[in-house]
């Protein structure tokens, strides 16, 4: 039996996260092993993936842990990783679309490919999972899909012009494809990260500079990997019973704008 939380579980469910070979992605998977999900962790590095679902299969028993490799970007590959957790888990019952990279530096100064870069990953990857999920929760008459954002998106973000750009697309797709499957019982709903506190950011971000971006959060302190999977798992549960096409901004009140 897993490790229950009184009030979210799992159980049996099965659950595909893109971006999960470190990060967020990881500690989202972690977490959705530990409240009884199988889970389906796909990543563009392959030994990333293996060791995640080693790592999950090691705590929590064999059976439990599918590693795909996957580039988002690519349709073909998003669906390949659909079908394989079709064909071991027996369906998906929830989608978290985490993958996500954005190419800092001032506008005037990029060029059409670094938007493609940030807009394939963020914006299409997104939709490519998306698309070769929807089939298969129509026919089986329901499932949730959570798509990781950024505050970025909500508000923009200097030197990430691209990136808020696809994070403001992945919201207003979100809300468009909401619309048109609830009355499949599918429900799509975003969440939107600020800063937080992976092993990326804690690697090229400074701490005297981490110390500066306190001031713009009331919370005084920056968002963890845990914070970003409390969040992302609230709406990917069976909690969120009434809660679709909405936008959960998890970032410490960074940003407040409806």
């Amino acid at each position: 039996m897993a490790d229950q939380d009184p009030f979210i579980t799992f159980e049996g469910k099965s659950v595909i996260i893109t971006g999960a070979g470190m990060g967020i992605g990881r500690a989202i998977a972690l977490e959705l092993a530990r409240l009884g999900a199988r889970v389906t962790i796909g990543d563009l590095a392959v030994e990333r993936v293996r060791g995640v679902a080693s790592e999950i299969e090691e705590t929590h028993g064999p059976g439990r842990a599918l590693a795909a490799e996957c580039d988002v970007r690519d349709y073909a590959a998003v669906k390949r990783m659909v079908d394989g957790a079709i064909e071991t888990f027996g369906g998906v019952d929830v989608l978290i679309n985490n993958a996500g990279t954005g190419k800092s530096g001032p506008f005037v100064n990029t060029k059409p490919e670094d938007w493609n870069y940030d807009i394939g990953i963020c914006l299409y990857g997104t939709m490519n999972g998306v698309h070769a999920v929807l089939p298969h929760m129509i026919e089986r008459g329901g499932g949730r899909v959570v798509n990781c954002c950024s505050d970025a998106g909500r508000v923009g973000e200097a030197n990430l012009a691209a990136y808020s750009a696809a994070k403001a697309g992945i919201v207003g797709f979100t809300k468009a494809v909401a619309r048109e499957v609830g009355r499949n019982h599918i429900y799509l709903n975003c969440v939107c990260f600020g800063m937080t506190l992976t092993e990326t950011m804690q690697r090229f971000v400074p701490a005297e500079q981490q110390e500066r971006m306190l001031r713009a959060y009331p919370l005084r302190r920056l968002g963890t990997m845990q914070d970003a999977a409390n969040a992302v798992l609230l709406l990917a549960s069976d909690r969120a019973s009434f809660v679709t096409g909405q936008v959960l901004s998890s970032s410490g009140g960074f940003s407040m704008v409806d």
